[in-house]
């Protein structure tokens, strides 16, 4: 038994999809539009209010344009859903935060005009 080259020879096989359009190893092309929102300032308020999901959203928010300027398209997209998602979260916390310092002040006011207008009683 002989060894037999195979039917098509030896060059490249024939047929098939052919090379991806770029060719191979070519880089990504980013998506239209720019790279996404980066809610920095959602999550720079949020730190106020709720100092945790603040940061992590601020770590997120600062990872988008790193992404985007590294070719990373799909991971600056991700980052900003989760610094959105942070953002929102933390500027709940930040109103609440704001809501019950304003009614903690306007009770004491409350109070002290309360006691201010009551008349003293002696005994």
């Amino acid at each position: 038994m002989s060894y037999q080259p195979p039917s098509g020879g030896y060059g490249p096989p024939t047929g098939g999809y052919g090379p991806p359009p770029g060719g191979f190893g070519g880089q990504p092309q980013p998506p239209a539009g720019g790279p996404p929102k980066n809610y920095l300032v959602h999550n720079i308020l949020g730190i106020f209010g709720c100092t945790v999901i603040g940061i992590i959203g601020l770590i997120f928010s600062l990872q988008v344009n790193s992404k985007w300027q590294a070719g990373d398209y799909a991971g600056a997209e991700e980052s900003a859903k989760v610094a959105k998602i942070m953002g929102i979260i933390s500027l709940i916390g930040f109103i609440l935060m704001i809501v019950l310092v304003v009614v903690y002040v306007l009770f004491f006011v409350v109070i002290f005009g309360v006691a201010m207008s009551s008349t003293p009683t002696t005994y």
